[in-house]
């Protein structure tokens, strides 16, 4: 894909994005009705359900992809990959300082009847920020490596399916509106679109700064 194309499909999601947030901020009837709809789309809630929802849940978490992230990173720099390690740790860690000035600005209170009792406020998700960022690392780092178009297709479906995972996780356990997710969801993508058509970049200022 061309870069242009790359920050065109980013300031899409981008402005989707802050649709989103506007409407959050205005406590918009349209927002309402999709959070509803979230919320019972998740039905029913039981006992097991819940605890294979906290278990997975567990796996879009910064506590979890956070030390996961950095292993990556000691893994491209052991492979001599120093501007791979740095961008894509960059990708995770910068980026995610985007969700938290997200939050801090909206302050959009938690769901109640929370089945994970956490604090903080709750747009936009950041377990579906971090998961989306780091599924597209994974991506980024394994697609070039691969032969088959299937098995491309294949991985590409695995990787989406672990993001929508996480996001129905957080709104099974009400401690995210279905708007929260969606625009963790939308943020990833526009921070990842953007940020990554300027890699070309980065790679060769660093270059020039190792001579």
């Amino acid at each position: 894909m061309k870069k242009s194309r790359w920050i065109d499909f980013g300031v899409v999601c981008g402005l989707f994005f802050l649709a989103f947030m506007f409407a959050v901020l205005r406590h918009d009837s349209q927002i309402k009705t999709m959070d509803q709809a979230g919320f019972a789309l998740t039905m029913p809630i039981t006992a097991m359900k819940t605890r294979v929802m906290l278990l997975i849940t567990a796996f879009g978490s910064p506590q979890f992809l956070g030390p996961v992230t950095l292993i990556m990173m000691l893994i491209l720099w052991w492979k001599k990959r120093l501007g791979d390690s740095m961008w894509y740790g960059a990708m995770q860690f910068v980026g995610y300082l985007l969700v938290i000035a997200f939050k801090s600005s909206v302050m959009r209170p938690r769901p109640a009847h929370q089945l994970e009792k956490i604090g903080g406020y709750s747009f936009p998700s950041g377990h579906t920020f971090a998961t989306a960022i780091f599924v597209l690392t994974l991506l980024a780092l394994v697609w070039p490596r691969l032969k088959s178009r299937w098995v491309k297709i294949l991985i590409g479906i695995i990787g989406a399916g672990w993001i929508f995972l996480i996001m129905y996780s957080r709104v099974y356990l009400h401690v995210h509106y279905a708007s929260d997710v969606w625009a963790g969801l939308l943020l990833a993508l526009c921070w990842w679109l953007i940020a990554n058509s300027q890699k070309e970049r980065f790679m060769n200022w660093l270059a020039e700064i190792q001579k």
